[in-house]
């Protein structure tokens, strides 16, 4: 694949992988218009603004000839490898060039790069640019298409090209391809409709079918491509079927309708067109002895959307109706991969709304054309859709369609609101699927609102119908609908209810309940309101829009409402408690529709949104595995919990301890260390302060031989942590764990009452793992990803020990206070023993109950100093919970 860009630069890619093989800089002195390779895939040919033609050798990258001469742009390239002849290597290679000028240029590169500085031939006939240039099979007629609305027949004949035939075809040639193998030529330009061309006799073959109505109203058939009339002039036009054409109607052809170019596949008859609006329309050539050739649409793919002014669900779900800023209908199918589309044409103007019937097998399209047309898809092969009936009468663009929502046979009647503030509702009695273009009569026009009408909506018994306006008040209106009997005609009542007011600005949007007797508004004021039916009076606001709020749908149970704005937000109310239950980021621009899509065996609940950013979005309900997930992590968590509990029974503290920091849980860890401490002996205790006492002093604590012999036993008891497993857990930890650990004991020093424990950790952390191994640990930390946040882990060895000093100095303050204080009651308490003497009944009686003095003291001091930091250790505590939540 080759790609010009506007650098100049030519690149060469390898569709296998996409990978760049080739760049050629600067190719031309100016953008490179257009390019054509050769039938042997080994010259490239590439025109440019500059006026000249180059070739390219692809294998080897380098410029093999340089054609110049042009009157201008290169504006069509076309090659032609003749067959080897018998006992010849060689074979004559010729490109023509057409040009801005109108005339059309062969070259022939086989007398190498000065021979070819010179075209052969220089043919004059066109009076415009030449767009299309193609040649025979036999290299004996070149077929030239220009924008002057003309074709153009060279015949070789005595040596030179020779006019044989020149063709006017009203309709501005952009491509001319001929179809191998067969003697046909394929033409595109700006009427938008493919044509066949036979090259012997110069007459048309076939061409692409046309959807388009005709003068009288007949004539029509299924498939179409049409570009989009984007502008909204509210002009139509013709396909191709009149004689005389005039410049104004030609240009808004090239704009809005043309295809702007053509390609044809080397190994079949497939033709692939390229529209105005950048879509891609996919046809083949049927061809027998017995038939005419005829042109098939096989695929269509829509390149761009412009603004999404409206959707609708049609086909039991399966198709979704679309309208954009253009006169074209697009029907896309759902749940499906090959993005197959059908544009529906037939409207003048821009679509401006949309609607299905209950059944979901007719569509209604309100226009700018001031009309309303009722579709049905046509069973052709590929889903197109046929205009049935047409609603004519109103004076200004119809912005509202609603067709009525009960029906048992067929939909008995459509209602259409438009900018001319009227009500029409249109009898639909006699319309069946054999109908085409059918003119239908309105049986009530009336004026409902002093500005325009934005919205309208339908009672699910077609008994109500209620409407939104620019006037800042919704109204509800009494329908009567009586249908056609054998002798009388159908008729129809519209009575005002009441005029409901509260909104300050205009309503875009309305909507009846699906669940309750009620119906709901949208406005410009940024809110959604909710009103009864029984007194109409307005029950509930639902606030959260920053913006416009631009279209709302009932969830099909009503217990819900979903709304869009020009804030990009599309949001879910919950009706009982005018909570929004969520927000979605769903646009860059504003939204102007929402469909609901209900939940079936197969698919979810769905919300489908489009905007004015050119997209549209369906966002499926995901509550039920949102609350799965919830059940199956809160399942987890439990089955976790018991698991914890069970090994701290079963007094395996290795898995307890790796289990609970794997569920992140702090407490666990400081109740199971907690236990740990408090069932330790007071042998245990003593030993340790011994060991303790030992490795202060720098002595070694010295055994008895008899404890020699049992030197294990003797281990035990001296732990640290009260369980000499424990402290072997504590010393074989990951270093990942080590860092987690620390962290927590930073956490519970900071509270007196857990400081203990913590003092307990990390003396034994201290004494069995060196300064290296706890640097090296943070610093394996900090550059792992935390498993639980995904993000690196924050906390480094200084930013530890600044945790830890200032809260540790702090308790051992506390402690030597305690000690000092205790040291002095214990002093005075015996010298007012020495003098006072003591009471010998007294004390034989309490002298089994009596505590030491130092103890008692030594106790109430430290419940007396644990009670004075009463206040800052909840403080501490709450912000240690809070950090590991």
């Amino acid at each position: 694949m080759i790609t010009a860009s506007r650098s100049l630069s030519l690149h060469v890619y390898a569709l296998a992988d996409m990978e760049r093989v080739r760049t050629i800089s600067k190719a031309h002195e100016a953008p490179v218009a257009l390019m054509a390779v050769d039938p042997t895939s080994s010259l490239l040919a590439t025109g440019s603004a500059d006026g000249s033609v180059k070739v390219w050798d692809l294998r080897g990258g380098y410029c093999t000839h340089v054609f110049r001469g042009h009157g201008g742009v290169v504006s069509a390239l076309c090659w032609h490898v003749e067959s080897r002849r018998a006992g010849s290597s060689a074979r004559g290679v010729q490109l023509i060039t057409g040009c801005v000028d109108g005339k059309v240029r062969v070259w022939d590169l086989r007398g190498g790069a000065k021979a070819a500085s010179k075209p052969t031939a220089v043919l004059h006939a066109h009076a415009g640019v030449v767009r299309g240039i193609g040649i025979s099979s036999d290299g004996n007629t070149i077929v030239s298409g220009a924008r002057d609305q003309t074709l153009v027949f060279w015949d070789w004949k005595e040596g030179r090209w020779t006019r044989r035939d020149i063709q006017l075809i009203h309709e501005r040639i952009e491509a001319l391809k001929f179809l191998p193998g067969t003697p046909w030529f394929a033409t595109a330009g700006s009427k938008g409709i493919l044509r066949v061309w036979d090259v012997s006799s110069g007459s048309e073959v076939t061409r692409q079918e046309s959807t388009r109505e005709t003068d009288s109203g007949a004539g029509w058939v299924s498939a179409t491509h049409r570009g989009d009339n984007a502008h909204g002039d509210g002009h139509e036009h013709g396909g191709g079927g009149k004689d005389d054409v005039d410049d104004d109607d030609d240009d808004d052809d090239d704009e809005l309708r043309g295809l702007m170019d053509a390609l044809v596949s080397s190994e079949s008859h497939a033709i692939v067109t390229v529209s105005a609006t950048q879509d891609l329309a996919f046809f083949a050539l049927h061809a027998s002895s017995d038939t005419e050739p005829q042109l098939v649409q096989t695929h269509q793919l829509v390149g761009y959307n412009d603004e999404i002014v409206d959707v609708t669900l049609l086909e039991q779900q399966k198709f979704l109706a679309v309208a954009s800023n253009n006169s074209q209908l697009r029907i896309y199918k759902l749940d499906t991969h090959d993005h197959d589309v059908s544009l529906v044409d037939g409207h003048a103007d821009m679509v401006l709304s949309l609607d299905a019937s209950p059944d979901s097998k007719w569509l209604v399209s309100g226009s700018k054309d001031q009309t309303a047309r009722i579709w049905a898809r046509v069973d052709d092969g590929r889903d197109s859709w046929t205009c049935l009936g047409i609603c004519e009468g109103h004076a200004e663009s119809v912005g509202c369609v609603k067709f009525a929502r009960k029906s048992l046979e067929m939909t008995p009647f459509v209602v259409t609101a438009s900018q001319d503030r009227t009500l029409k509702l249109w009898d639909l009695s006699q319309l069946t699927d054999d109908n085409r273009f059918t003119k239908l009569s309105s049986l009530i026009t009336l004026k409902i609102h002093e500005k325009d009408i934005n919205a309208i909506d339908i009672a699910p018994n077609n008994g109500l119908l209620v409407s939104g306006s620019q006037d800042r008040t919704v109204k509800v209106f009494r329908l009567n609908y009586t249908a056609p009997g054998k002798h009388t005609k159908p008729s129809a009542t519209l009575d005002t209810l009441a005029t409901c007011r509260g909104h300050k600005r205009g309503v875009w949007s309305v909507q009846f309940s699906p669940a309750e007797q009620a119906f709901a508004s949208a406005s410009s004021d940024q809110t959604v309101r909710m009103w009864s039916l029984q007194d109409f009076a307005c029950v509930r606001v639902f606030e959260g829009h920053t913006g416009s709020v631009l279209r709302l749908q009932y969830l099909p149970s009503g217990a819900q409402i979903v709304s869009s704005g020009n804030d990009g937000l599309v949001k879910v109310w919950n009706v009982r408690d005018e909570e929004c239950a969520v927000t979605v980021d769903a646009h860059e621009d504003k939204i102007w529709t929402l469909a609901v899509r209900e939940e079936t065996a197969s698919t979810p609940l769905q919300i489908i949104s489009g905007a004015a950013d050119s997209t549209i979005t369906l966002w499926s309900d995901t509550t039920a595995a949102v609350e799965a997930e919830k059940m199956a992590v809160a399942k987890e968590a439990v089955e976790r919990e018991q698991q914890f509990t069970n090994l701290v029974l079963l007094k395996d503290y290795r898995n307890a301890i790796a289990l609970a920091f794997q569920l992140d849980q702090p407490r666990r860890l400081l109740q199971l260390f907690s236990q740990v401490a408090t069932s330790r002996p007071d042998y245990d205790a003593m030993a340790s302060m011994d060991r303790l006492l030992a490795d202060a002093l720098g002595t070694r604590h010295v055994r008895g031989a008899a404890h020699d012999e049992d030197e294990d036993e003797d281990t035990r008891r001296g732990s640290i942590t009260g369980l000499a497993a424990v402290d072997g857990i504590l010393q074989t930890l990951p270093r990942s764990q080590l860092v987690q650990l620390l962290s927590y004991i930073r956490d519970w020093n900071t509270s007196s009452r857990t400081s203990p424990i913590a003092q307990l950790l990390l003396h034994a952390i201290v004494r069995q793992w060196d300064a290296e191994a706890i640097l090296d640990a943070f610093e394996e930390a900090r550059k792992q990803k935390d498993s639980h946040t995904g993000h690196a882990h924050g906390m480094s060895a200084l930013s530890m020990l600044d945790g830890l000093m200032p809260y540790t100095e702090r308790h051992y303050a506390r402690v030597d206070r305690m000690l000092v204080e205790s040291a002095m009651l214990d002093y005075t308490l015996q010298a007012m023993d020495s003098v006072l003497g003591v009471h010998g009944e007294e004390a034989m009686d309490d002298e089994g109950d009596m505590e030491e003095p130092s103890s008692r003291v030594l106790t109430d001091t430290a419940r007396m100093d644990d009670d004075a930091n009463d206040s800052d250790s909840d403080s501490d505590d709450a912000a240690m919970d809070e950090s590991h939540v």
